[in-house]
């Protein structure tokens, strides 16, 4: 008689993950993407597609509760849009082993002219000459410095503080701090970062620790009323209803002649924020586009007095 032995199996459980994918507007990619990743998403990404509505996809650990993740969602979206209710949810699990694969798609990007951003796995990232490299985990809230709307910010920054080094920058809604971290790696000598959402404050305090700026950065947990301090510099890359409502509030802490960078809009919104602010006390100095995104670049007048 023959023994056969049968081949030892691996009963080991292949780690999974969660993946939720969302079909929404165009209008709600960038809030509902900053919001999933204030949900502890370890990423979000974006799939935009040709005459149909983009796609979110969030990863989140196997023991996350997906159906509070949605009904957060739902009601968040209410807030932005009246059509919220036409979200679709899809979601599945993933194996681990697909997770590490996604992270190679995020590579280093380079975000303006003196700046890159890689995420901690690319250690062995070579740097060109005069460039300032901030490195960024994207399993934190939002901000990258792959979505275009931080590279637009991060563009205008790297052109004003070139200019004007040593200035002092306001970032309102910091998310995962890059755009103050940016800054002081940029030349500005302080950069205080506000958010509303505590989890984003510490991610700022992580990430800017990490890039050996905490010096230099200034963190809290707050709207842009926190403080009554004026800036040389004030940045902001949130959702347009937001933009709007603090308007008045920006334009209090900004310093005579001072500089105002805002995105986080579409470009088919781009004229009616420009409208309403420039009916505030700011002249529109340029915009930037990138994809279907929008930044715009304002200064006070010198009056600063809004129009009646």
């Amino acid at each position: 008689m023959i023994n056969i032995i049968p081949e030892e199996i691996d009963y080991t459980p292949v780690p999974r993950m969660k993946r939720l994918t969302i079909e929404l507007s165009r209008k709600m990619v960038a809030p509902v993407s900053d919001l999933l990743m204030g949900l502890e998403a370890g990423a979000v990404s974006e799939v935009q597609r040709d005459n149909e509505r983009p796609l979110i996809h969030a990863y989140f650990k196997e023991k996350t509760n997906i159906r509070e993740i949605i009904i957060a969602v739902k009601e968040f979206s209410t807030l932005f849009d009246k059509n919220a209710g036409s979200l679709l949810f899809t979601t599945r699990y993933i194996d681990q082993s697909d997770w590490e694969g996604w992270k190679s798609y995020l590579k280093p990007v380079r975000a303006s002219r003196r700046i890159v951003i890689r995420p901690p796995w690319e250690k062995h990232y070579k740097a060109e000459q005069q460039t300032r490299v901030v490195e960024i985990n994207p399993a934190t809230a939002f901000g990258t410095g792959h979505h275009e709307t931080t590279r637009i910010c991060i563009s205008y920054l790297d052109e004003i503080i070139q200019e004007s080094p040593g200035c002092s920058v306001l970032d309102v809604g910091c998310g995962s701090g890059i755009l103050g971290i940016c800054s002081v790696k940029l030349g500005a000598t302080v950069s205080f970062c506000a958010d509303i959402d505590f989890d984003a404050t510490k991610e700022t305090i992580s990430n800017s620790a990490k890039n050996a700026t905490s010096d230099k950065v200034k963190v809290w947990c707050g709207s842009v009323d926190c403080t009554r301090k004026k800036f040389d510099v004030i940045v902001s890359n949130i959702s347009k209803d937001i933009l709007i409502s603090i308007k008045d509030s920006l334009r209090e802490r900004l310093l005579p002649q001072g500089h105002l960078i805002m995105s986080g809009i579409l470009e088919d919104e781009k004229r009616e924020i420009a409208d309403i602010y420039e009916n505030s006390g700011y002249g529109m100095v340029s915009a930037k586009t990138d994809g279907n995104w929008a930044g715009m670049l304002f200064r006070l007048k010198k009056s600063a007095e809004p129009t009646k």
